[in-house]
């Protein structure tokens, strides 16, 4: 077995409008082809996400074209096989998708539901030697309900032709995988079903790379598609018989994140000073990078005496960068939270952190922290759950006097700090 798992390429992504940000995703595609070839595998699957858009411009196509033309040409017997991702699928009134184009051309294989074969969906499936290949488009909100039926058609051809070393092509997020909670996002106990007859299920959607229990594989993107990637792991899988392999990105675009503490500055001059002695620190980043320079902390000043295009030109002084931005995460503000304090937390965790903190840093309602933060993240349900305003009022109250009968002793003063979280729920 040989063969190399990819997803999530993003042809045509011109990433802050950058024409060289437009030939990075191309130039990553070219690299896992060319690594393809190298290392002779027997076929490259593509778990979605080929392109960035559905309506892709004329040199998008072109880079695909160029791309797996080259494959055609230089290791003919290699076939690629893909699905369709979110942002791959066509628009109704386009009628075909470009993965349908490039599979007319014969340079890909495209999956897609098909009823054939004696089942409903999972008819349109690959054949090989030792291998079978399923694939199933981005689904959406239907995802975790059709898992049962593909699970039960997959085993139904596996009955009449045989078991084969069977994959999975599947387009969606894992449960807890990212920072935040995402719509549709899968539990790994939905997929049990799959596992009875699956032995290897190649999902792309996220761009981080995760793996569950030696059959469930998603290798990421091989380019940063956004910043919040920057340092999680990504690639692509190569996988032979002693098992799947992550490969690292080959030639990524450099990308540096620095943040720097302002607690304590008491002028603007002396911020600039310290920016400059951070950005000298960090002089080994190579040029043409992308650098995003966070300042967070509370300074002695006010936000509008920094000099946010001075901090820029510092900035490209030192790094001759392809992109720069200038962030500046927190001034004086005491209920700010630190980026670095909640990456890799759920959303429920991050609002938990930023309630809590926000309580705490107040001494008139510290010694009831617990209570008032699960009283408003009560109430947010209720809220995303369409109660009624009267049934949410009523929750509202009751932790009102939950929280008086326990000693905090003005009624005022608790509604207060609620209502004052209450209207930051929607900025967290």
């Amino acid at each position: 077995m040989n063969f190399i798992h990819a997803s999530d390429f993003h042809l045509g992504y011109a990433q802050y409008g950058l024409i060289e940000r437009f030939r990075d995703y191309a130039r990553a595609f070219q690299t896992v082809i060319h690594y393809a070839i190298d290392h002779k595998a027997e076929f490259i699957l593509i778990s979605g996400d080929l392109f960035h858009k559905h309506n892709i411009n004329a040199p998008t196509y072109e880079q695909a074209y160029k791309v797996l033309s080259e494959l055609k040409a230089k290791s003919p017997s290699t076939q690629v096989y893909v699905i369709e991702g979110n942002h791959d699928i066509a628009f109704h009134q386009d009628g075909k998708s470009w993965l349908e184009i490039l599979n007319l051309q014969g340079l890909i294989k495209l999956i897609r539901p098909k009823k054939a074969n004696g089942v409903e969906l999972m008819g349109d499936y690959v054949e090989l030697d030792s291998v079978r290949i399923f694939g199933m488009r981005y689904l959406g909100s239907s995802t975790n309900p059709v898992i049962p039926q593909i699970a039960k058609e997959i085993k139904q051809i596996s009955a009449v032709q045989g078991n084969k070393y069977t994959i999975l092509m599947m387009h969606f997020g894992m449960e807890g995988q990212i920072g935040q909670d995402k719509s549709w996002e899968i539990p790994y106990n939905s997929l049990l079903p799959l596992k009875e007859v699956v032995n290897y299920l190649a999902l792309g959607h996220y761009h981080t790379n995760y793996e569950f229990d030696g059959w469930v594989f998603n290798p990421g993107s091989v380019e940063m598609i956004s910043l919040n990637e920057y340092d999680l792991p990504k690639g692509f899988y190569h996988v032979r018989d002693s098992g799947p392999k992550l490969i690292p990105p080959i030639t990524p675009r450099p990308v540096r994140r620095i943040k720097l503490d302002m607690s304590g500055i008491a002028t603007p001059d002396e911020l600039y000073t310290k920016i400059s002695s951070k950005i000298e620190s960090e002089r080994t980043l190579q040029q043409d990078a992308l650098v995003e320079l966070t300042l967070y902390g509370d300074m002695g000043f006010p936000k509008s005496n920094v000099n946010l295009e001075r901090i820029k030109d510092l900035v490209i002084k030192q790094f001759k960068p392809l992109w720069s931005d200038i962030k500046i995460m927190r001034s004086n503000s005491k209920f700010a939270v630190n980026a670095g304090d909640i990456r890799g937390l759920t959303r429920e965790q991050i609002e938990l952190f930023v309630f809590s903190d926000m309580v705490k840093n107040d001494s008139r309602y510290r010694d009831h922290t617990e209570e008032i933060v699960k009283n408003i993240l009560d109430i947010k349900k209720k809220v995303n759950a369409k109660f009624e305003p009267a049934d949410i009022q009523k929750e509202l109250r009751w932790g009102f006097e939950k929280i008086k009968s326990e000693g905090m002793g003005n009624e005022s003063k608790t509604e207060g700090v609620q209502q004052t979280l209450l209207s930051r729920i929607g900025d967290s």
